[in-house]
């Protein structure tokens, strides 16, 4: 069944509530604010957005090697939405990111940039 992420700032901080909606059901997960060892765990300047990339990913992927691996670049192809005040977003769409990283590129370049 598909989900809709949707998260909200919380106003005066860097921490985020991200909605996870699926039927008729939704849940809360509160995004902690950015801390001096998360940046040393491989967070950098868009800690806040790559976090809520991260969340997202796991609760999708269930999986944390992969969530981990592909949380960055996930963020960039979502063109900045994580990094707004408010923002909704659909499973579809995080399909397409997964289709897109298994499409085999025309000019052999990476289709999204970024470490993993």
């Amino acid at each position: 069944m598909a989900k809709t992420y949707s998260g909200e700032r919380i106003p005066g901080t860097l921490r985020y509530t991200l909605k996870i909606r699926e039927g008729n059901e939704e849940h809360i997960v509160q995004v902690p604010e950015p801390s001096i060892q998360i940046l040393s765990d491989g967070f950098g300047p868009e800690e806040s957005a790559n976090r809520l990339a991260l969340a997202i990913l796991l609760d999708f992927t269930k999986n944390p090697q992969i969530s981990f691996a592909y949380y960055k670049d996930f963020n960039f192809f979502l063109a900045g939405l994580l990094s707004e005040d408010n923002w909704l977003l659909h499973s579809n769409r995080i399909d397409l990111f997964f289709k897109l990283l298994e499409r085999p590129s025309l000019e052999k370049k990476p289709i999204l940039s970024g470490n993993h």
